[in-house]
């Protein structure tokens, strides 16, 4: 496995042992568990990120460090896909800023505003799949971005995916075969 820092130089080419695990669920989490062991000491910093099966994960919290010896550490690296960053932002309106608003649109109209708050912080970020459907009205105070889209997919009755950075809604299935 390849870790790259921030600049996109290399920062590890490591083996991992056989616990590393990725875990993706639909409307849930996508993270991916590295766990390696190293005979010197390598600081993994914030916003290091590595590359499994076409996603980019990336770490959003220090490392977990064991110094069994002073030639033997054993790191655990939780790395998270990009959409981990929209528990970290709250969502607001972008026309003036508010945080505690109502607003009634159709589901595509509310997905454009969940990519316009990420694209604020982050850009890159755009629609994929979104259902017609009436307008529905959703009220927001506070609220997280993942929250936003949780609660936008929970009243449509719908599911939501990302694919990198393009989020989607609708009835996600997969392996039907």
């Amino acid at each position: 496995m390849i870790i790259y820092d921030k600049a996109g130089n290399i920062l590890l080419d490591i083996e991992v042992d056989d616990t590393s695990v990725r875990y993706k669920a639909i409307k849930g989490e996508n993270s991916l568990t590295l766990k390696f062991s190293l005979a010197e000491h390598v600081e993994v910093p914030l916003g290091s990120y590595c590359v499994f099966k076409g996603e980019t994960y990336s770490l959003m919290m220090p490392e977990d460090l064991t110094m069994n010896h002073r030639r033997s550490f054993e790191y655990t690296l939780v790395m998270y896909s990009e959409d981990a960053k929209a528990k970290r932002i709250v969502f607001i309106n972008p026309v003036d800023g508010r945080v505690k608003f109502s607003f009634t649109a159709k589901p595509a109209e509310h997905l454009q505003m969940f990519v316009d708050n990420m694209n604020m912080r982050d850009a890159g970020w755009s629609v994929g799949e979104c259902p017609d459907h009436v307008e529905i009205t959703l009220s927001y105070n506070s609220t997280k971005c993942h929250d936003a889209l949780v609660q936008l997919a929970d009243e449509l009755e719908l599911d939501y995916w990302f694919n990198g950075k393009v989020v989607n809604i609708g009835k996600l299935e997969l392996n039907k075969d």
